[in-house]
């Protein structure tokens, strides 16, 4: 799957500060990944444990 220039969660997420910009990052990946299967557990949308740190 081709990810858009700027997605929707980049969008939504433009202001965050997590104070480290990995963080900030994989924030919105989280963001994505729930949105693409809403009704899976968090390890089950992300892949596993690993992705959701």
């Amino acid at each position: 799957m081709q990810r858009e220039a700027t997605s929707w969660a980049a969008a939504e997420f433009k202001d965050i500060d997590l104070g480290d910009q990995r963080l900030n990052k994989r924030a919105v990946l989280l963001a994505e990944r729930l949105a693409e299967k809403p009704t899976a557990s968090i390890p089950s949308a992300c892949g596993g444990w690993a992705e959701t740190a």
